[in-house]
């Protein structure tokens, strides 16, 4: 027989594999046995070194076992060791060692010094065996035996009513739990079925916890999710027993799909079977509607970057190119004057002039692109408006084409540039005349429109309020999603090479935004195409129109004009104007030099002709600068580009001191008389 054979006996399985893997590691023989009747039948099998026994265990305890082996001549000189978790005050080491225990430990005890024990007791022994009236115990020791047995069975009880209530409270704290979220949570067994849902699955779903009972887990899906749920059930909750969160569909009981985010467990049983898959669902549909308005709202704000950056380009153009301009206008009209009535030169003027304009009106068009235009807003009835341009529109649409006038009634006044409005409309039906190939339709409607904050958030480019709809609409070819999304794009066209510039529906775009409204379209292939156009109502009386008037060209009487401007030519062609219109002139070629032409002039400068946009500081900046010294001096602004210096200048100034570029002799002479008179 082994020197070294130890029987372990406890009815807790990690108990007896702790101590088996302690011991085999030390060297011993070790065997095991779950209670003491499990373990009396090994000792009569086999001989054994120790004995390291559990006291509270069923079917037979350590004390009984003890008395048994110790009152038997065969076994009572095996050292007994008793290790204990629930005997551990001194009474019940006292009762053990009256009934034959050898060594007492109390559980938890640390590694080396079960081992020591276990050493001491092998090389304690063999001993005597007792006599058998000395291991008899007397009544005493029979009552601490009862008394002890009675008592540990009471606190048993105790513990396991008080693991019973909190188990039980417990449970109604995950029920509460379970059946309060606002996750969907559910349960399949090893066949798909549903066993188990809360109430925030049911309602997810449209189905009661009975009506589950009879559906499976592949039902509930759409047929195109079920090899993604073949791949997620294998690779990562069967093989890791637990699932990252996944998005994928399910199918409510009347039909309809919707989207859902969920993760899965898996969950074992005691002798670690797979039970069941544990899964939690959450509903994602508002999610995935706010990520579609927000990737909307960011193709809507790149857009409107994009063409911000080319109008910044056209009002950069349109500036220099009005700066021009007012040079050619002025020297033909100089030149014009100064021409013999039968002189062929006058011809030449003219069609200078006439030539002038036509570019001036394609700067204009420019600045409406770039959102710079140099507007006169006026509240108007956009009734009256359309109704005044039916007949060039008849004639811009072509005969085959009918064109349907349907106004609204009593129609909120707007404040938009009448002109602006004609050019809406003529961008709109050259896009629609040219979407319909031989016959076909086009409809002008309008109509008062109101957006509250229940509603306004469908049109995300609209701010809550009230707005007259202008709509144009065709029966013309339509455009599909792609076309949509870059019909607004300056240069974009679909037409033929020669057949279109791609600026008429980025002028659109332009002069809407430039008013504070909004412009939304609707097409589909093959069923016509409406553009929407919302511009805001306005609190104010409709403009009365003002006959215009025929002035002289006024002179000077001696004044002194300082003239700040950065475009030599500008500055050379206002010096000519002015002197001949009898003005002393000044002329600086930057606001630096403006500063040291006013130190170094004794005299009075009685106004400053100051271009707005300048290098090292703009022209109210200059007139600020400058006005610290000269009081009296008045000041009249000029651009030819319609920034917000200049915007906030021309209101601030209520358009009396100044000048828009390009400019005449005439409307030069005039609005210096008027700012130097103001």
């Amino acid at each position: 027989m082994s020197e070294n054979r130890v029987l372990v006996v406890d009815d807790q399985e990690e108990n007896r594999y702790f101590a088996e893997v302690l011991l085999r590691g030390n060297g011993y023989e070790v065997h095991t046995a779950g209670n003491g009747a499990e373990a009396l039948a090994q000792l009569r099998a086999m001989e054994f070194d120790l004995i390291l026994s559990d006291i509270l265990m069923p079917v037979m305890d350590g004390f009984e076992f003890c008395r048994i082996v110790k009152s038997d001549g065969q076994l009572c000189h095996i050292p007994f060791v008793v290790c204990t978790a629930t005997y551990t005050e001194p009474q019940d080491e006292e009762l053990a060692m009256k009934i034959g225990v050898d060594r007492f430990l109390v559980k938890p005890c640390e590694p080396e010094a079960l081992l020591a024990v276990v050493r001491e007791s092998m090389t304690a022994y063999p001993l005597p065996c007792l006599s058998p009236r000395d291991l008899v115990p007397d009544e005493q020791v029979f009552k601490l035996y009862n008394e002890r047995l009675v008592h540990k069975l009471e606190e048993k009880m105790l513990q396991l009513e008080k693991e019973t209530r909190a188990l039980r409270a417990s449970e109604a704290k995950f029920r509460q739990f379970y059946e309060s979220m606002t996750a969907g949570v559910f349960s399949i067994d090893k066949q798909g079925r549903i066993r188990e849902s809360n109430a925030s699955f049911q309602r997810m779903l449209g189905y009661t916890a009975e009506e589950l009972l009879f559906v499976t887990y592949s039902e509930l899906t759409p047929a195109r999710w079920h090899v993604v749920d073949e791949i997620f059930l294998r690779d990562q909750v069967m093989a890791k027993g637990f699932s990252e969160v996944y998005e994928k569909e399910y199918q409510r009981k009347d039909g309809s799909v919707f989207p859902v985010e969920m993760e899965g467990f898996r969950i074992r049983n005691d002798i670690r079977e797979q039970e069941e898959i544990w899964c939690v669902v959450q509903d994602i549909s508002e999610r995935k509607s706010a990520e579609t308005l927000q990737k909307k709202l960011e193709e809507q704000l790149y857009q409107a970057q994009k063409m911000e950056s080319i109008g910044r380009l056209a009002g950069g153009v349109a500036h220099d190119f009005n700066n021009m301009l007012s040079v050619i206008l002025s020297y033909a009209q100089m030149g014009l004057a100064e021409a013999d009535p039968a002189s062929s030169l006058r011809v030449f003027f003219q069609d200078i002039l006439e030539a002038a304009r036509r570019s001036a009106d394609v700067a204009r068009k420019l600045q409406v692109f770039a959102r710079h235009q140099a507007i006169v807003p006026k509240v108007l009835d956009l009734n009256e408006s359309v109704r005044d341009m039916l007949k060039m529109l008849h004639r811009l649409v072509g005969e085959e084409i009918q064109l349907h006038w349907r106004p609204g009634s009593d129609i909120w006044p707007v404040k938009i540039d009448p002109t602006q409005v004609d050019r809406i409309l003529a961008n709109l039906l050259v896009n629609s005349r040219d979407a319909i190939v031989g016959a076909g339709d086009v409809v002008i409607a309008t109509r008062n429109v109101c957006f509250d904050a229940d509603n306004w958030v469908y049109y995300s480019d609209v701010v809550p309020g009230e707005y007259v709809l202008l709509t144009v609409s065709d029966n013309g070819c339509g455009m599909d999603k792609s076309m949509l999304n870059k019909i607004f794009e300056p240069f974009f066209t679909t037409k033929g090479e020669g057949l279109g510039t791609g600026m008429g529906l980025a002028t659109v775009y332009g002069i809407v935004k430039q008013n504070n409204g909004s412009l939304d379209v609707d097409s589909e292939p093959g069923k016509g195409t409406t553009f929407k156009i919302y511009l805001p109502r306005v609190q104010e009386d409709l403009a009365e129109n003002e006959p215009g008037q025929t002035a002289a060209i006024p002179r000077g009487q001696g004044e002194t004009i300082l003239v700040a401007e950065d475009e030599q030519a500008v500055l050379e062609m206002a010096n000519i104007i002015l002197t001949g219109l009898g003005y002393t002139v000044l002329l600086a070629n930057n606001p630096v030099a403006a500063i040291e032409k006013s130190s170094s002039h004794t005299g009075e400068i009685d106004l400053l002709l100051a271009d707005v946009i300048m290098p090292t500081m703009n022209g109210k900046e200059l007139s600020d600068q400058l006005s610290k010294s000269r009081t009296r001096m008045k000041t009249l602004y000029m651009s030819g580009y319609e920034n917000q210096v200049s915007a906030r200048l021309e209101q601030q100034e209520q358009d009396r001191y100044f000048l828009r570029k390009p400019f005449s002799v005439r409307e030069l002479a005039i609005k210096v008389r008027e700012a130097l008179s103001g």
